[in-house]
């Protein structure tokens, strides 16, 4: 998986948002706040095609945080990038 190219992520006044970096895209119907694992997983799909077992990893590695709510954070926020088609598979 990854991000699709014309979306990026701004932050301000300390709220991470999804913003439209392309005209090419649709302007999204609603603001996407992140938190800070969901800006990590960001991070990563930007970077490069992910699996999920690797963004699992991840999380694990990088913040103190169980694998059930490390899973439902994963799940949460690809849920989210699926509905308003910013992730490609």
């Amino acid at each position: 998986m990854r991000i699709k190219d014309g979306y990026d992520i701004k932050t301000l006044e300390g709220q991470t948002t999804v913003v439209v970096s392309s005209p090419d895209v649709q302007p999204l119907e609603n603001t996407i706040f992140l938190t800070d694992t969901a800006v990590f997983l960001w991070n990563m799909l930007k970077a490069k095609d992910t699996a999920k077992t690797e963004m699992l990893n991840a999380l694990l590695d990088n913040f103190d945080i169980s694998t059930v709510l490390a899973l439902g954070n994963i799940d949460q926020f690809l849920r989210t990038m699926k509905e308003y088609g910013i992730i490609e598979e």
